[in-house]
């Protein structure tokens, strides 16, 4: 069997206690594991809280890991340091929740775009103007919005930009946390669409954390469903929802108990 593209084992986060005197807190993430394949969706669902957030900034190196490993293009991931950690991260495209927050108000879409072409290297130019035009028409926006700044921007169309420069780097695997849900309903359906069109195209992978049971259902091939930093569930994302197996999964998908 090909081997997985994202794999974690017995991944463990917990935060340092507040107070100098303070008792160490429960994990944030216990024991958790997960196998990403090639060109497959995992969605990572759970209440406020479950620790689906603090899975993906471990993943991204943004919070250390207290034990258990993660495995990412067959490489070590958290042994990684300096420039192999450097390169090793334009394997890896993200989408935060607010693209507001995400994208300065400050530069232009031209100069968004191209941020982390310059950070790799590149030399600006008519390559890279050019290279940027065909990333935001990719995502659904024509290259007049490239002198634009984010504030010109309605919220679907900013997401698209920070979709694009997501995909600057040609990563194998993006990274979405929440990426519709401060969008209305008929620009969801669009951005949605927009990455399953990117997924098949590319070919990538992606972790897709959110709290919205019919984005999962719409976009993803697995599922995981987690509760006070623990995995209750994984499978299959339709065989989940049409009949979790766990209490708390199918509470949080409307169920009623078993009997």
């Amino acid at each position: 069997m090909t081997a997985p593209l994202l794999h974690v084992q017995d991944l463990v986060v917990r935060y340092k206690p507040r107070g100098l005197f303070a008792q160490a807190p429960p994990p944030a993430v216990n024991r958790v594991s997960l196998s990403l394949p090639e060109g497959a969706t995992l969605g990572v669902v759970g209440e406020s809280g479950s620790g689906k957030s603090s899975l993906l900034r471990a993943i991204l190196r943004l919070v250390p890991a207290e034990s258990g490993s993660i495995t990412f293009g067959g490489a070590d991931w958290l042994s990684l340091r300096g420039p192999e950690l450097r390169l090793a991260r334009q394997g890896i495209g993200v989408v935060a929740q607010n693209p507001f927050l995400s994208l300065s108000p400050r530069l232009t879409i031209a100069q968004i775009l191209s941020e982390p072409l310059l950070a790799r290297g590149d030399r600006p130019g008519p390559d890279m103007v050019a290279q940027t035009a065909a990333l935001l028409s990719r995502c659904g926006l024509p290259p007049d919005f490239l002198p634009r700044r984010a504030r010109e921007l309605s919220g679907g169309q900013a997401q698209r930009v920070a979709i694009a420069r997501a995909l600057a780097l040609g990563p194998r695997l993006l990274v979405l946390d929440e990426p519709t849900s401060a969008l209305d309903v008929s620009v969801q359906a669009q951005i949605l669409n927009l990455l399953m069109d990117l997924k098949a195209d590319f070919g990538l992978s992606m972790l897709f954390v959110t709290h919205n049971l019919k984005v999962v259902a719409h976009i993803s091939d697995l599922l995981m469903v987690m509760h006070q930093g623990e995995v209750v569930e994984s499978g299959r994302a339709e065989s989940v929802i049409a009949d979790p197996a766990q209490p708390y999964s199918r509470a949080l998908m409307g169920f009623r108990p078993r009997p």
